[in-house]
């Protein structure tokens, strides 16, 4: 405390900075930021351009926090210090800006502006903040190996149910096409016996053919009665038909559906981590 004192001492100027020449430095005038003694602040109030003017006296002063706010300078307005502080736009103001732009406003001082401002600073929590989107930033992180890992493992089963869809595929051709070549062979087994069959018939009606030409060119009719009771046998007899409705090959008529997604499988989203992770970030920021 003795120490504020001093330094607050050592700031006020040895000399009114009005007149000039009284010692006695009892008052301070906030917006132009001068010291006066009681004869000056009395002539400075008089003043018509002066009379808003915030006057304290100087053991005010020595109850408030040593701050450097002698020189702040004015953002809107070049050459002019800052001298009070606009709670109600929080920020520092100059006396042009009291008189032009915050004239009404509640005004404090810059020290008490300052405590205000680093009370709000505190507040805004910041340092949680961090150190909350660093954990979130964490979780993302296990979140994307366990997507990597994941990601190799649904792979890994869509690879695997191509290759038993293809083999479930190779089977069904494979059966397809050697029911076909046994339907094929079966077919021609059955033309290759019935051209034999046809073909032994044929030797014995030419060797049939032959008898009756030669009995009846003998003239021979004991021959040629015999040779027609034989032939008559024979026809009642003969099993010479001929089998020409031979079962042909079937068509293969492709199926009309392609691979469903049921067949092969779908993917089913998997979003409630994602929906958990995302509302805790809201709620950090709203907090």
């Amino acid at each position: 405390m003795a120490l504020s004192k001093s330094l607050m001492k050592s700031q006020i100027p040895v000399t009114c900075q009005m007149c000039e020449e009284s010692n006695e430095i009892k008052w301070k005038c906030l917006h132009c930021d001068f010291f006066l003694c009681t004869k000056c602040r009395r002539l400075h109030e008089k003043v018509k351009s002066t009379d808003q003017h915030t006057i304290i006296a100087t053991y005010q002063l020595e109850n408030k926090k040593i701050l450097d706010s002698s020189k702040i300078p004015c953002k809107i307005h070049n050459g002019k210090n800052c001298c009070l502080f606009c709670q109600s736009c929080e920020e520092v103001v100059c006396p042009l800006c009291i008189s032009k732009i915050h004239n009404g406003h509640k005004m404090i001082e810059l020290d008490e502006g300052y405590d205000f401002i680093t009370n709000a600073m505190k507040n805004l929590r910041i340092e949680d903040k961090l150190k909350q989107h660093l954990k979130i930033l964490v979780e993302q992180g296990n979140v994307k190996d366990s997507e990597d890992k994941k990601y190799d493992s649904e792979k890994m089963k869509i690879m695997n149910r191509d290759t038993i869809l293809k083999d479930e595929v190779l089977e069904n051709t494979r059966k397809l096409l050697e029911e076909l070549n046994e339907r094929r062979k079966n077919i021609a087994t059955s033309v290759n016996e019935e051209e034999n069959r046809l073909k032994e018939i044929n030797r014995d009606l030419e060797k049939r053919e032959k008898d009756i030409s030669k009995a009846l060119n003998s003239k021979n009719a004991i021959q040629v009665f015999n040779l027609f009771s034989v032939e008559k046998i024979l026809e009642q007899t003969s099993t010479d038909h001929v089998d020409t409705k031979i079962k042909k090959l079937p068509i293969f008529v492709p199926g009309e559906q392609v691979i469903q997604d049921f067949v092969f499988g779908s993917f089913v989203d998997v979003d409630q981590c994602e929906t958990e992770l995302y509302s805790r970030v809201n709620v950090h920021e709203s907090s």
